[in-house]
C-alpha cells in the first residue's frame, strides 16, 4: 500500500547571509511510504532516479532510472543461498555490515531486520542499528544521493557494496565499466577470477542504457577494492542465466583488508552519458571528480 507522497522544504543557507537568515528553494525530492516484496520502504522520487529504501534493512531494494529500468533487482527469495541468491537476495546497496559471528550482521542489507531509518528531513535518512552501534545517514541532492558512516564499531569490519543488475538486467557481454584507472573496459571477470584493486570510484553501464551509474569514496584509501560477476547457477558461473554484478570498496582479497570505523563518505548517481569510448571516459571521470571535490 502506498501512502501519499509528501514534499518538504529543503532549506539552502545562501553564502554570506547573516546568522539565521536562509533562503527557501523548493527541493526535487518526494518522499513516500511504501512496500516492496512485503517490506516497508521510503520510495525516494528525483528528477533522475527513483531509490527504494528497506527500512529495517538500511539499504537499497531498487534504483530505477527514467527509463523504469531496475539496476538492483532485490528480491527477497532466496535471501541467502548460495549462488541463487545472486538473482534475488544477495542484491542490494550498501550491504554493509558482514560476518557470521557479528551480531549486526545485515546491517545496510534491504531484506534484514538489523535497523530503524527515519526521515529526518526533506532529503535526508538517518538509519541506526538495533545495536546502536552503527548509524548511517543519506542525503539525496544534485541528483545523487551521499552516505555518511556517522557510528561504528572499531573492532567490526564493513565494506561498501553494489549488488545488482546493470542496465536493469543480466548481461555481462552487454555490460562495461570503468574507473578511475580508466575505461570503458569490457573484461567479465567471474568468481573464480576475481578482479582486485585500488579505486576511488567506478561506473557501470549497458550498450542499451543512455546512461551509466557512479559510485565514488570521498577519500581515498589503501583498502583493496573487488570487481566481477557472479551467476545465480552452476556454482555462480558467468553463464548462469541470472545474477549480478559485484563491487565492492573495502572488499579485499582476505578477512583482514576492510573498512574500520565511521567517518567515511561514498556518493553514488547516474550520469547522463554512457561511455562509448575514451572521450566519453574522460567526460564522465571529470563529472565524477567536479562531485568529489563539491562536497556539501
Amino acid at each position: 500500500m502506498v501512502k501519499p507522497a509528501f514534499v518538504l522544504p529543503l532549506l539552502v543557507v545562501v553564502a554570506g547571509a547573516r546568522a539565521g537568515a536562509e533562503a527557501q528553494l523548493p527541493a526535487k525530492v518526494t518522499v513516500a511510504e511504501v512496500d516492496y516484496e512485503g517490506r516497508a520502504h521510503f520510495r525516494v522520487t528525483t528528477p533522475e532516479a527513483t531509490w527504494f529504501y528497506d527500512r529495517a534493512g538500511g539499504g537499497f531494494s531498487r534504483l530505477v532510472d527514467r527509463d523504469a529500468r531496475d539496476w538492483i533487482s532485490f528480491h527477497k527469495e532466496p535471501l541467502s543461498k548460495f549462488p541463487d541468491s545472486a538473482g534475488a537476495g544477495y542484491r542490494g546497496i550498501p550491504n554493509l555490515v558482514f560476518g557470521q559471528d557479528n551480531p549486526d550482521a545485515g546491517a545496510g542489507h534491504p531484506g534484514f531486520d538489523q535497523c530503524d531509518s527515519t526521515l529526518v528531513a526533506s532529503n535526508l535518512i538517518r538509519t541506526v542499528s538495533k545495536s546502536g552501534r552503527w548509524a548511517w545517514t543519506w542525503t539525496f541532492a544534485g541528483g545523487t544521493t551521499r552516505m555518511r558512516l556517522e557510528q561504528a564499531p572499531t573492532n567490526s569490519t564493513w565494506w561498501f557494496l553494489y549488488e545488482g543488475t546493470v542496465g536493469g538486467r543480466w548481461s555481462p557481454a552487454t555490460h562495461y565499466w570503468g574507473t578511475d584507472q580508466g575505461g570503458p573496459n569490457r573484461e567479465r571477470p567471474d568468481i573464480k577470477h576475481q578482479h582486485f584493486d585500488r579505486w576511488r570510484w567506478a561506473y557501470f553501464g549497458d550498450e542499451t542504457s543512455p546512461r551509466v551509474l557512479f559510485i565514488a569514496q570521498q577519500e581515498l584509501d589503501e583498502l583493496p577494492d573487488t570487481l566481477w560477476y557472479l551467476g545465480a547457477e552452476n556454482g555462480g558461473a558467468i553463464t548462469a542465466t541470472n545474477g549480478m554484478i559485484v563491487f565492492g570498496l573495502g572488499r579485499g582479497s582476505n578477512t583482514t583488508a576492510h573498512f574500520r570505523g565511521a567517518g567515511q563518505e561514498f556518493v553514488l548517481g547516474f550520469l547522463e552519458d554512457p561511455a562509448k569510448d575514451a572521450a566519453a571516459h574522460r567526460r564522465i571521470a571529470a563529472t565524477i571528480h567536479q562531485t568529489l571535490s563539491t562536497k556539501p
